[in-house]
């Protein structure tokens, strides 16, 4: 198996010159934001939703409380009908449109989507990018802490095929050094505040938390627990953080992998705690125990 050598090999963004900040106007629907609910759950006369829950729709219904759900996971149980939601990957006019939308690091530095995957600031022969959700999300940060701790260092710089893994997250630039923290990411980490980028490449919205399933990555955090750290995180949120820059609470991410410019290979999240599971993640991208 090639190696790399570490000596030559950053992982960290390489720095371009500042690029004008696009203005962060977007259709009603993309500009939604969702202001932080006291309570650790949804409350029902909070939400609303209609058919699948989509955003967007032409008909909103307000749902009441209904006081047969005896738990918190029966409750959830209302939202875990997937979303159709297909995993193809982007075509080109799809990639030029994501290309020239601006992420930025945690100084607020931007560079285009573009440079990741195309171009001499591309690293590697591959690029695999995670796109997680608002950054006070305990299922992605659950989420990151099992890719780190199962792409080590080591298996990083040996892989079979060279590949830059980058994390981009919707809130804003300010909130990274927070998320880095958080997580224990090795991996470089830009926003995309405007979520431009996240629609761009068929990322949606959604009301559905918890999925038909508990993912192997929470194997150890009850559905409950998450959503109650996640708010009191949020209601009491750490030094130097805003609890209305963490992101939209409804946008939901994927993972794509990149190689020669192009996407091979994508999963886009059908549910609040529906990343790829690691052990995908790592047949995907050939890493061998």
């Amino acid at each position: 198996m090639p190696t790399i050598d570490t000596s030559d090999h950053d992982v960290s963004p390489i720095s371009s010159p500042a690029l004008s900040r696009v203005n962060s106007r977007n259709s009603a629907v993309s500009s939604l934001d969702i202001s932080p609910i006291s309570s650790p759950v949804f409350s029902p006369t909070q939400v609303s939703s209609s058919g699948n829950g989509a955003p967007g729709s032409d008909t909103a219904t307000t749902t009441s409380y209904d006081h047969s759900f005896t738990d918190a996971d029966d409750w959830f149980g209302r939202f875990r009908d997937d979303l159709d939601i297909s995993d193809e990957c982007p075509d080109r006019g799809q990639l030029a449109v994501a290309g020239q939308v601006p992420v930025y690091d945690a100084n607020g530095n931007s560079r285009l989507f573009s440079t990741f995957f195309t171009g001499l600031d591309a690293i590697g022969d591959r690029q695999f990018i995670i796109f997680v959700r608002h950054f006070y999300c305990g299922a992605c940060q659950a989420y990151m802490k099992a890719i780190a701790e199962a792409i080590t260092m080591q298996a990083y710089y040996t892989m079979r095929v060279p590949t830059n893994i980058v994390v981009i997250g919707c809130g804003s630039p300010s909130m990274i050094p927070f998320y880095k923290q958080a997580t224990g990411c090795p991996f470089p980490i830009f926003a995309d505040p405007t979520r431009k980028l996240y629609k761009a490449l068929g990322m949606t919205l959604t009301l559905n938390m918890a999925g038909p399933k508990r993912p192997q990555y929470m194997k150890d955090i009850p559905l409950y627990q998450w959503q109650v750290k996640q708010w009191s995180t949020m209601a009491k949120p750490p030094k130097g953080t805003s609890r209305f820059k963490g992101g939209n609470l409804l946008q939901i991410g994927g993972e794509f992998l990149f190689q020669d410019g192009q996407v091979v290979w994508c999963h886009r999240m059908k549910n609040m705690r529906g990343h790829a599971e690691v052990d995908v993640v790592k047949r995907v991208l050939e890493l061998e125990d």
